[in-house]
């Protein structure tokens, strides 16, 4: 029973990751569309193929923050505003600081850094408690019916393995790419 509760929560997670990821990477293209609408010489054009990449990169994202968040918060009896405020404050420690602080393409560090950090911070709290708010509503939605909760298992079965991997890489990128960055950009 217990590895079945297992596979249903990440499972429900993983469902609502796709929906909010999708979101969320629309949310990344607004944010870098201000950016660039106020720091024109940043901007690197408006396409089609980038936006769809983005949103690509926001369920790939979402889907691996899923994991930390079904984890840590989703069995919680912490309201769904204290989880996606916890949530968020958790995913801005460990993902955005070592963003923030590598300076990816040296973007993030001169006049536009105070609009861009903040809109970037921003976005990670919402992020979270739009992911916070999708897996409740899927939760109840499936728990209403038995044929509902199947979903849930075959969402885990197809979605554990590319979760896992992103979150794998997301976490090799921060100790092999933004870290010595981050070294980098301190030690001159």
């Amino acid at each position: 029973m217990r590895w079945k509760r297992i596979a249903r929560n990440f499972g429900i997670s993983f469902t609502g990751a796709i929906f909010t990821g999708f979101i969320f990477g629309l949310l990344l293209r607004l944010v870098m569309g201000i950016i660039a609408f106020f720091f024109p010489h940043m901007a690197s054009g408006f396409h089609f193929s980038g936006t769809l990449m983005i949103v690509i990169l926001g369920i790939a994202v979402t889907l691996a923050n899923s994991i930390i968040y079904t984890i840590v918060f989703q069995t919680s009896r912490m309201s769904l505003i204290q989880k996606g405020f916890y949530f968020g404050l958790l995913s801005l420690i460990i993902f955005g600081t070592p963003l923030f602080l590598s300076n990816p393409n040296n973007e993030l560090f001169g006049p536009q850094a105070p609009l861009g950090i903040s809109l970037f911070s921003a976005l990670f709290f919402i992020g979270a408690f739009l992911l916070v708010w999708s897996i409740e509503r899927i939760t109840k939605w499936m728990e209403q019916s038995n044929g509902r909760l199947k979903l849930a298992y075959i969402s885990f079965a197809i979605l554990v393995i590319p979760a896992a991997v992103m979150l794998f890489n997301m976490f090799l990128e921060i100790f092999y790419e933004m870290i010595p960055a981050i070294i980098e950009n301190f030690s001159r």
